[in-house]
């Protein structure tokens, strides 16, 4: 959103990088569109990269209506706002398994849970997009582009994600590769839901 400009967090000057714009970094035919034909008509974009950011409020929806469903009556009134919330209950659910199984169902009462369930269905949801679209890309294009998923911290206003190592930053800086497969999506759920970043959030 407006809170994370692009080209000047990568320092790229206008017109560098080519910026689609979606609330939730969901992949809808208008999104996918916009980004086939930057790299079938452009002819020098080399990597896609899914940025999401912490805080999201489209991701805040969708972790709500996951943990109190009557809220999501609301929502589901809102046929275009549906279609985000709805693209977006696959991380939010992961990231909800994941919080339980690393701390226990004793997690949910914990200050920080909603929070943690929040920026963690951020760096899900990055991961995920970024795998489906290498699946997209790579079918057509093989290694030629490039596919990665980042989260912008608002806080120290640096691109990266939480670091899973017991030692080091707790933010890693940089964007990373999706996960090639659902056993590895899973486990970079629970190694995330580890991580001290999120246990910090947990409060």
């Amino acid at each position: 959103d407006a809170r994370v400009p692009v080209e000047i967090i990568f320092g790229q000057a206008a017109n560098d990088v080519f910026v689609v714009r979606v609330a939730g970094n969901v992949l809808g035919s208008e999104c996918l569109g916009s980004l086939d034909f930057a790299v079938e008509q452009l002819g020098t974009v080399r990597l896609l990269g899914v940025l999401g950011h912490t805080g999201c409020g489209a991701v805040t929806a969708a972790v709500d209506a996951f943990l109190v469903p009557s809220t999501y009556l609301g929502i589901a009134a809102n046929l275009p706002l549906q279609s985000i919330v709805a693209g977006l209950l696959a991380p939010v659910r992961a990231a909800f398994h994941a919080l339980h199984e690393a701390h226990g169902d004793a997690v949910a009462s914990l200050p920080g849970y909603r929070a943690a369930v929040i920026d963690l269905s951020v760096t899900l949801n990055a991961a995920l997009v970024a795998a489906v679209l290498r699946r997209n890309y790579q079918a057509r294009l093989g290694n030629e582009l490039g596919v990665a998923y980042g989260v912008y911290n608002l806080a120290s206003r640096s691109v990266g994600a939480p670091n899973p190592a017991a030692e080091g930053d707790v933010w890693l800086s940089g964007l990373f590769d999706p996960p090639n497969d659902e056993a590895g999506f899973a486990g970079l759920a629970t190694r995330l839901a580890r991580s001290r970043f999120v246990t910090a959030l947990l409060g």
